[in-house]
């Protein structure tokens, strides 16, 4: 998955630069490094300053690709991003992938990227019926799914 990641983000970079929004193809370019720097490293207590790093790097970024404030809209999504990708417990990652969609959303309306708008959509979409499927649904549906697909 993080290297599926890591490729998506390089295309990504690629919209964003074609479209002139150059904070979101810096925080997509990082966003590729960080998906090959967390395949390589396990989330453990003693990498801790790998998901430090990422996070200022996005800072240097936002700060040498200012366009003013809407620059902030990025780093905040890719900070949401590092902190999910971070986590071990999928119920952790799929609640703190929420928070990256809204400024990401906002930044993809004000850049002109509507396919990004979409992705979104489908992300946000997709993240709330896992947290459904996994984390909400009632304990006794589960067992019943399980016991009609066992029959």
């Amino acid at each position: 998955m993080l290297m599926l990641g890591m490729t998506v983000s390089l295309l990504w970079s690629t919209h964003f630069l074609l479209l002139g929004a150059v904070t979101g193809a810096a925080m997509n370019a990082l966003s590729a490094l960080r998906c090959y720097v967390y395949y390589r490293v396990k989330p453990v207590k003693r990498n801790l300053w790998v998901p430090w790093l990422f996070m200022g790097l996005l800072c240097t970024a936002t700060i040498f690709t200012w366009q003013g404030a809407v620059s902030l809209l990025p780093l905040a999504g890719s900070l949401c991003s590092i902190l999910a990708s971070w986590q071990r417990r999928p119920k952790a990652i799929r609640r703190l992938s929420l928070g990256s969609s809204p400024p990401w959303f906002v930044y993809n309306f004000i850049s002109g990227s509507y396919p990004g708008m979409v992705v979104e959509v489908l992300l946000v979409m997709s993240n709330l019926i896992g947290q459904y499927r996994f984390d909400f649904k009632h304990p006794a549906h589960r067992r019943l799914l399980h016991a009609t697909k066992a029959a």
